[in-house]
């Protein structure tokens, strides 16, 4: 529920990449990619203990205070059970979001794009594609919270309890997220500014 979840899969994601430069790209691809439809089957084989929600695959991690999409399953941190149950509820709506909208593939799909851009050594790519994955990230996250809420989850109640306030003030319509749109333009301005200059000066 937290703000790092998606930059946690992020950096597994490149380092799987980095340890296993020996093997194809497209197996690791595939393995991972494997893990998460089925990693329902995995984490029982783990015997991480079941909980109960209207969808079947919600696992209790033995330690944390968080909730993460994987795959077709949803991990929920043993020390965030002590929350209110509307919280719980909020939150496991919202991961369950994530897996309704195949965010676990998205980010996945992100993987290769930026394995592709490194090999570019292009600074206007590498800042393009920062855009991108913030761009969709921030897509991927409203849609969630909008998907909890519309299955009558208290989700704002979440939200104002761990503090993600640009996600609270998009969902009660406040105008205060306007900065995120303006700073991406500002962003990608600058970034062609210095992409022409660089290419001036050559």
């Amino acid at each position: 529920m937290h703000e790092y979840p998606i930059l946690i899969y992020f950096f597994v994601f490149v380092l799987l990449l980095f340890f296993f430069q020996n093997i194809s790209l497209i197996l690791l691809a595939f393995l991972v990619f494997l893990a998460g439809l089925y990693a329902d089957v995995l984490f029982r084989a783990l015997r991480l203990k079941r909980f109960e929600f209207e969808y079947p695959h919600v696992f209790v991690l033995p330690f944390g205070k968080n909730a993460y999409a994987f795959g077709n399953s949803i991990l929920i941190g043993k020390k965030l059970l002590e929350e209110d149950p509307e919280i719980i509820k909020a939150i496991l709506y919202h991961e369950l979001g994530h897996i309704r909208f195949k965010d676990f593939t998205t980010v996945f799909l992100l993987i290769f794009v930026y394995n592709a851009v490194l090999t570019t050594k292009s600074i206007f790519l590498i800042g393009a594609y920062a855009l991108l994955f913030a761009w969709i990230y921030w897509q991927m996250e409203v849609r969630s919270d909008l998907f909890a809420k519309s299955c009558g989850a208290n989700i704002e109640k979440a939200l104002q309890k761990f503090n993600i306030r640009w996600r609270l003030y998009f969902l009660k319509n406040v105008q205060n997220t306007s900065w995120q749109e303006t700073g991406i333009y500002i962003t990608l301005v600058f970034l062609l500014g210095l992409y022409f200059g660089l290419s001036l000066k050559h």
